[in-house]
């Protein structure tokens, strides 16, 4: 037992370990400072969080990768299930309700679960699976498997509605496509085709657009509204649909060059959901740029280190996976952080191991599990080199 653990330790990934760590304690801090009850609570999921990151590490992600359709539709089937309670008259039993969001799952002892987290990991998992030995996806044919894989979850999200969760599907999908071999002029032309129709998604459904007012509504009345206030100037829209982001920014700006000092933020306290989706400001108040600059710092060894694991593995479904994750989780942290700088429209999605939520904390640290697995295992592959450009 103790060589398996000596060689554990030489071969894990310190880097990813590190900026995992910095993450966790500066979130659960700042969760905290915001609100001791919530903060004890976030210090249960990162123990649970912690101790399925080493469990990930005693199976080779190579069996793990087995079951990777079988979660991806146990996925769908939970995502599914929460959708049908919020159609139903009386919810469905368990089916969560946040602010007309039917998103969760609840289970005896008030324990919430949210199952498009589980979905971001098993959709990693499900599509390096099916591209590792492929090379179909370098038709515009045979790019219709990868994109109804992702459409499928991912309308399912939006109609909960989470646009934030949805969203970050498309990256991660693009990214993992290019590594593996696709055209570019192919992803250019989905891109190009993707923002025609985008005015179509936006407005559809709209009542105060005569041709679109009769169409099935995909995106929000609340979602637009949104949008609004991040463009306007109108001192009104600014107080009602801007009023998070811009309280948000008067405490991120109020910590100056070093902060206010831990425990300190007597602006935090009136940001909207500051310890979900506005946690950067809390951190950013308490303490100032040096704080900021430790969190993006700290996003980008965990990054870089996902990105070597990635190009040091041979072996497809591997280096899929770990670029995958790191796609994923570089599109969740830089949506959250675009939407506190004022840069985005609020989305709801959380920061990366820092916001609080177990859900989205234990998925996070499945996936740096991962990357640590991938790191660690590294099978000898006898075959001509997996994704060819031409």
């Amino acid at each position: 037992m103790n060589r398996l653990w000596q060689q554990l330790a030489i071969a894990t990934n310190w880097p990813v370990l590190a900026a995992v760590a910095v993450l966790s304690v500066l979130g659960v801090m700042s969760i905290w400072v915001d609100s001791p009850a919530d903060g004890t609570k976030q210090l249960v999921f990162l123990a649970v969080a912690v101790g399925i990151l080493f469990l990930l590490q005693t199976v080779n992600y190579l069996i793990l990768g087995r079951y990777a359709w079988a979660l991806y539709f146990l996925s769908l089937i939970l995502i599914g299930y929460t959708l049908l309670g919020s159609f139903a008259d009386n919810r469905l039993p368990g089916v969560r309700a946040i602010k007309g969001a039917c998103c969760w799952i609840a289970f005896p002892g008030g324990v919430s679960f949210e199952p498009s987290e589980l979905m971001k990991i098993s959709y990693i998992l499900v599509l390096a699976r099916y591209l590792r030995f492929r090379d179909n996806y370098r038709t515009v044919r045979g790019l219709l498997t990868p994109f109804l894989l992702t459409l499928l979850p991912a309308v399912l999200i939006l109609k909960q509605p989470d646009l934030g969760v949805a969203a970050l599907f498309v990256p991660t999908l693009f990214t993992l496509l290019f590594v593996a071999g696709a055209k570019v002029k192919h992803l250019l032309a989905i891109v190009a085709l993707g923002a025609v129709l985008l005015p179509l998604l936006w407005f559809s459904g709209d009542e105060n657009i005569p041709l679109f007012k009769h169409l099935p509504s995909i995106v929000q009345k609340y979602q637009r509204a949104r949008v609004a206030g991040l463009l306007s100037h109108d001192p009104k829209t600014l107080r009602q649909a801007g009023y998070q982001q811009l309280r948000a920014l008067t405490a991120m700006g109020s910590g100056g060059p070093t902060g206010k000092g831990p425990g300190e933020i007597p602006v935090g306290h009136g940001v909207p959901e500051a310890q979900n989706d506005m946690i950067f400001a809390i951190i950013g108040e308490q303490f100032g740029l040096v704080g900021s600059i430790a969190v993006l710092a700290a996003y980008i060894v965990l990054f870089i280190a996902g990105i070597e694991i990635a190009s040091a593995t041979r072996e497809p479904f591997g280096r899929l996976v770990a670029v995958g994750i790191v796609a994923l989780l570089a599109a969740q942290a830089i949506l959250n952080l675009s939407v506190v700088m004022r840069l985005f429209p609020v989305t709801g999605v959380t920061l990366p191991f820092v916001s609080y939520g177990g859900s989205s904390l234990v998925a996070s640290y499945i996936a740096a599990g991962f990357l640590l697995n991938i790191g660690q295992n590294r099978p000898l592959v006898i075959a001509r080199d997996s994704f060819e450009f031409d």
